[in-house]
This record gives structure tokens, sequence and C-alpha cells, in this order.
């Protein structure tokens, strides 16, 4: 798919976001994982230590479905495929790190955060949960 015609002068816009074939890729799948994990975490106000196990069990999750869907379903298979939960995980809580707000962004101290600052933090859709 093109997105811009230099010819033309025109843009192409995607026609899907997310598909089985984007979706069933590292990129995909952690991508998958941080929306869904910032999504509850918004959602049901749930603390840094849950999020980070909703996160594994949504990476785990992906990377077995993933595999459920190969012809070829050996033990090799079931265990490449928790190898790769591992890495859609780790890959989500790069994503994580990197869009979150600092640790210390509007505390009085990079030590000591006052319950203020917790709060505001726990309620911003970005979050850090790592």
């Amino acid at each position: 798919m093109v997105l811009w015609n230099r010819t033309e002068g025109t843009m192409e816009l995607p026609k899907e976001f997310y598909t089985p074939a984007t979706l069933f890729t590292l990129t995909g799948m952690a991508t998958a994982v941080w929306f869904m994990t910032c999504v509850i975490g918004y959602l049901v106000r749930i603390g840094v230590e849950t999020r980070k196990w909703v996160g594994f069990v949504l990476s785990l999750f992906f990377a077995l479905l993933g595999a459920s869907l190969l012809q070829d379903k050996t033990l090799v298979t079931w265990v490449v495929a928790t190898v790769n939960g591992f890495l859609i995980y780790l890959t989500a809580v790069g994503v994580n790190t990197v869009s979150a707000p600092s640790a210390t962004q509007g505390a009085a101290s990079p030590v000591k955060e006052t319950a203020a600052v917790i709060e505001r933090k726990r309620r911003s859709f970005l979050a850090r949960w790592w």
C-alpha cells in the first residue's frame, strides 16, 4: 500500500488499522499489549504491580494464541511461543517506559513522591507500569 502518490499529489489512507497479519508480529503484539494494559489500568485504576502482571499475562496470551494457529504444534513450538511472550512483554515495557511521564515529573523530590503525585500518575492513561 502506497500512502503518498508523488505524481498525483494524493495520499491514500489506511483502510484497516489492525489485521491478523499485523497483530501477529512482534510490533503488533507489543503495541496491543501496551494499549490494552494502559486502557485496563486507566479504566480500573489498578496499581503499578497489577499493571505489570496484566501486561505479562496479555503477552503470554497473544504469544500462545499465535502458536495455537500454527499447523505444527510440537513441544518446541510452545517453548518458543513462551519465549516470544517474554519478548513481547519486554518490548511493551520499553514502549511504556519511553512514553510514560518521568517518575519525578511534578514531584517535590526525586526520592519521595507525595500521595497526590502518585494518584495523579495512577489516573494518567500513559502512567508508567514498570
